[in-house]
């Protein structure tokens, strides 16, 4: 009986820490959140970005930024600018609130009178929590060619080769395959 329980928690101890340390498969470039890519005339777009708000506010200016170049130079382009557009300026980071945990449910010093107890020092620690979805847009004018494009003007291809493969992106903006896990070969 002793053997059949001891077996039972070590069971059920492997399968909960099997569960714990699976890792979850890495997000495509399209499933990091809501992509918008409006042309607003043949070398100017809009492009907007959406996600949700477990995502910081920089790293959604950087994949919005990523957007751009991927679509600059699906589009035919090389360089491209964000424009000094009244939208741009009137983004804010999303708003976030400070949460405080709930009170301890016995009085302070039921505490004290206890021999036991040791006060956990990251109890009263206050959390920050984003409110809202995290988006941001930028208006792009797109060039040709370095002699066109004026001097504050991003390269597409630099931003692709550069920043791509984080996102999952090859340096001609085309989506990368998710890489497949392959088992380890058979030792000898």
């Amino acid at each position: 009986m002793k053997n059949l329980l001891l077996a039972t928690a070590v069971v059920a101890s492997l399968t909960l820490a099997g569960c714990a340390t699976t890792p979850s498969k890495p997000l495509t470039f399209d499933q990091l959140g809501q992509f918008s890519n409006t042309p607003l005339n043949a070398q100017t777009f809009r492009i907007g970005f959406k996600t949700s708000p477990n995502m910081s506010y920089g790293t959604a200016e950087e994949i919005t930024l990523v957007k751009a170049a991927q679509t600059t130079v699906q589009k035919g382009f090389l360089f491209f600018k964000v424009l000094d557009d009244p939208s741009n300026r009137s983004q804010q980071p999303p708003r976030q609130a400070v949460v405080y945990p709930s009170p301890p449910p016995y009085p302070y010093g039921y505490y004290r009178r206890y021999p036991g107890f040791w006060p956990d020092p990251f109890y009263d620690m206050p959390q920050v929590v984003t409110l809202d979805p995290v988006q941001v847009a930028y208006t792009i004018e797109c060039f040709k060619t370095e002699k066109t494009a004026p001097k504050d003007a991003f390269d597409a291809r630099l931003i692709l080769q550069s920043l791509g493969p984080k996102y999952g992106l090859s340096p001609t903006g085309e989506i990368l395959p998710a890489p497949t896990a392959t088992a380890p070969a058979p030792s000898k």
